[in-house]
């Protein structure tokens, strides 16, 4: 219990301390003067010490608020979805609707037995070029933290760009259930 009140007493002094600096670089000394603290300064840091309790209290509620319970990560999901989409090797293929909750994850892995390498890209035209496109060998993994997979283009193509049958990319996304959270 001590600790919690030595930790809100050091958050107030710290805030009184990044306004007391602030308000101090905004007054310049002339060369050669003794440097004096405004009296409004030390006002503010006296109020500030004994309202700490309120500072923090106010700032764990403003956390909670906006969803984010004070304590800085994403809450975790209640489910994943997972599915395996065929590449169409001839036109690429956008991947399905799937939403990816905020502070999460897609990932797409490559299946191990793709004859080719698996373009990813985030246009249909960019999945079908070389120089546009990130590659996936079968196996291989890659994350993005996009808001939906449908932002994702794949083509399946060898090394030299040439379209094969055959390929899928496997995905998989944390999800929340309609009314789970954030």
């Amino acid at each position: 219990m001590a600790q919690d009140n030595d930790a809100k007493a050091a958050a107030g002094f710290s805030a009184a301390a990044a306004i007391a600096a602030a308000l101090a670089l905004l007054r310049k000394p002339v060369a050669g003067a003794q440097t004096v603290i405004p009296e409004e300064v030390i006002q503010l840091l006296i109020a500030l010490a004994a309202s700490s309790e309120d500072l923090v209290a106010k700032t764990q509620e403003i956390l909670e608020a906006l969803g984010q319970g004070g304590q800085g990560w994403p809450a975790n999901t209640d489910s994943i979805t997972g599915l395996r989409v065929a590449i169409n090797p001839a036109a690429g293929v956008q991947l399905p609707d799937i939403a990816v909750p905020s502070g999460m994850s897609l990932v797409i892995k490559a299946w191990a037995l793709n004859p080719a390498w698996l373009w990813v890209a985030p246009t249909l035209g960019e999945a079908g070029n070389i120089n546009q496109a990130f590659y996936l060998m079968p196996s291989e993994v890659v994350t993005y933290q996009v808001e939906n997979a449908s932002q994702i283009y794949i083509a399946g193509m060898t090394a030299g760009g040439v379209a094969t049958a055959g390929c899928f990319a496997c995905i998989t996304v944390e999800q929340r259930r309609r009314g789970g959270g954030v």
